[in-house]
């Protein structure tokens, strides 16, 4: 469904965290999306930054030695397994080319999501990957990486019409890539959207 002029803008992590978390919580994670981005809240920003510059200059390992001589010392476990695991995924498809995304957007009545791939990576057959990556300790929920994928197959034509949708669990080198949702999904996310909305609007009135 397509509303270009729908007032509330919120990033995908952000929805896909929404939809994800128990009734109680909702409101409580809604009123967070008052807070204005910051990059010191993401503890895993320098590390996927080393990986998009890693793999648009091909020095993938020198770019993650520096993210990890670099990063915070209560970090420095962490990013040593992101490292590993990118790594393992990049060196086998090292003559990839990185492509830029842009940031593509899925519309409801409600809701405007951003939807915006970490990498697009072009292979020498012709086949394109675009990959969301996922760093966190725990594996990634299975309805995460479905509800992440989706909206990424919404939107290719406005970020790479022939791109492959890809959720990178980085550290453990899982590939997510089926998009075969149930029949009532779509209807299912929009809902989903239109209670954000509605827990967004009722905050900002109160």
């Amino acid at each position: 469904m397509t509303n270009p002029t729908s007032s509330f803008d919120i990033a995908m992590a952000r929805f896909v965290k929404y939809v994800l978390s128990p009734g109680a919580q909702r409101f409580t994670l809604v009123r967070s999306f008052d807070d204005d981005y910051s990059p010191a809240k993401d503890p895993y920003r320098r590390i996927r930054l080393a990986i998009q510059a890693g793999r648009r200059t091909g020095r993938d390992e020198a770019a993650m030695d520096g993210a990890v001589q670099n990063c915070r010392q209560q970090l420095r476990g962490h990013y040593i397994d992101i490292a590993r695991g990118w790594l393992s995924f990049i060196t086998p498809r090292a003559d990839a080319t990185l492509v830029s995304p842009g940031t593509a957007r899925w519309h409801t009545t409600d809701l405007t999501v951003r939807v915006t791939p970490d990498l697009v990576l072009a292979h020498p057959d012709g086949t394109i990957d675009a990959v969301k990556l996922y760093f966190y300790n725990d594996p990634i929920p299975a309805q995460a990486a479905e509800v992440t994928l989706w909206l990424m197959q919404q939107t290719l034509d406005q970020t790479h019409p022939e791109a492959r949708p890809m959720v990178l669990d980085v550290r453990r080198r899982r590939q997510h890539t089926k998009v075969q949702p149930a029949r009532g999904f779509a209807s299912w996310l929009e809902s989903e959207a239109a209670s954000l909305a509605f827990l967004y609007r009722h905050h900002r009135a109160a």
